[in-house]
């Protein structure tokens, strides 16, 4: 799965209409009610804010989407269903439609959305969706610099660091790299230096 690595936006017009289609990254339901709200406040003139979205990895994925006022299965269902036969996740897709004076009809609508979705999805910058696990460390100052080293190659992120009698540290990786991790820290420091809430690391059914 992938996730959007920024927003990405793609307009045209159909008989007068004008689409617009834009896909940003949020990482939960709530996220995408707020990015929604904000388009509809972007286009107070607009006709219709149709969107759907999508939370979650390949096995947990929930979607969302509405018509707004368009016929029912016209808008927001073509939207969902392009987004779902992607790879890309964690993400809200919204089009915006002013109305141009000519009606579509049923089947031009799923296609002007269909292929709005499908435009604006070409156009997305994404990376891969990351399943990150917290992990915590405690280590001698003079390990310090070299334990920052490999969590760097590992592409850990530090959340906190304290400094007391030894540096405790807390952060996030890749649960695929968690095993690999706590054997390169055992080699760095001699034996001396693990990680002390090993998370399962086995993949989930």
């Amino acid at each position: 799965m992938k996730t959007p690595s920024g927003r990405a936006l793609y307009e045209f017009e159909i008989k007068r209409s004008r689409f617009i289609a834009e896909v940003e990254g949020c990482s939960d339901q709530e996220g995408a009610e707020d990015i929604i709200r904000n388009r509809r406040e972007e286009h107070p003139n607009a006709t219709h804010v149709v969107y759907a979205f999508s939370i979650g990895d390949e096995k947990n994925r929930q979607f969302g989407m509405s018509d707004d006022g368009e016929p029912k299965g016209t808008a927001g269902r073509p939207v969902l269903e392009v987004l779902r036969g992607s790879d890309v996740t964690d993400c809200v897709l919204t089009v915006v439609r002013y109305f141009g004076g000519t009606k579509l009809g049923t089947g031009g609508l799923v296609h002007a959305y269909g292929d709005a979705a499908k435009g604006v999805l070409k156009k997305l910058k994404t990376t891969e969706k990351r399943d990150l696990v917290p992990f915590s460390l405690q280590i001698p100052y003079e390990l310090h610099q070299p334990v920052h080293a490999l969590l760097e190659q590992y592409l850990c992120e530090i959340g906190k660091e304290t400094f007391t009698e030894q540096v405790e540290l807390e952060g996030q990786v890749d649960r695929r790299w968690v095993n690999s991790l706590d054997k390169a820290l055992l080699d760095v420091s001699r034996g001396t230096c693990s990680i002390n809430n090993p998370v399962d690391t086995t993949t989930p059914d």
